[in-house]
């Protein structure tokens, strides 16, 4: 089957890439993250998620980010209590679409490499979004080969960040120490 998977960064490429090539898919990964800020963290991302898919001589397709309406978007969520739902939401109605636009069988995502996300939410939302975009989306618990994936990201000199992407997942993890 021919997959797009979202990439949010290049550590969790790793697993997720592992798991569907041992189920015969062939990739493209997809970027688009308007969550990520500052800037510099964002570049700093793509141009890892750019080294690693050259290493592994997959294609990969790079959206621009709408920062402002992102945002916008975000703040209310924000306000709601709902932002990591709002941000996933929006992404994998993205790559879904780039999927189906692409004539791609199915996504996924590499936010289940993750321990971090809510595995459950982003399921149900995936499948949803599936549905009503017209793509399946594969959903896959690519947190299995987590150790590994992370000791092989380390040997690549990956750059590995510290917070999920968002200015609030930022301040959440500095202002704690």
């Amino acid at each position: 089957m021919r997959i797009l998977l979202h990439v949010c960064c290049g550590p969790c490429v790793l697993g997720s890439q592992e798991t569907l090539n041992k189920e015969g898919n062939q990739l493209t990964g997809y970027w688009y993250n308007p969550n990520i800020h500052p800037y510099s963290e964002y570049q700093r991302r793509l141009m890892t998620v750019g080294f690693l898919f050259g290493n592994l001589q997959l294609p990969l397709l790079v959206e621009q980010a709408d920062f402002p309406d992102f945002l916008s978007g975000l703040a209310g969520a924000q306000r709601d209590g709902k932002r990591c739902f709002f941000c996933w939401r929006h992404r994998l109605e993205k790559v879904a679409l780039a999927a189906k636009t692409g004539g791609f069988d199915g996504f996924t995502t590499t936010l289940l490499a993750s321990s971090h996300q809510d595995h459950q939410a982003l399921k149900e939302l995936g499948l949803e979004t599936g549905r009503r975009v017209g793509v399946p989306f594969l959903y896959r618990d690519f947190r299995i080969n987590g150790k590994e994936a992370h000791a092989r990201s380390r040997e690549l000199s990956l750059y590995h960040q510290n917070y999920c992407g968002c200015l609030y997942s930022e301040w959440e993890k500095f202002a704690k120490g």
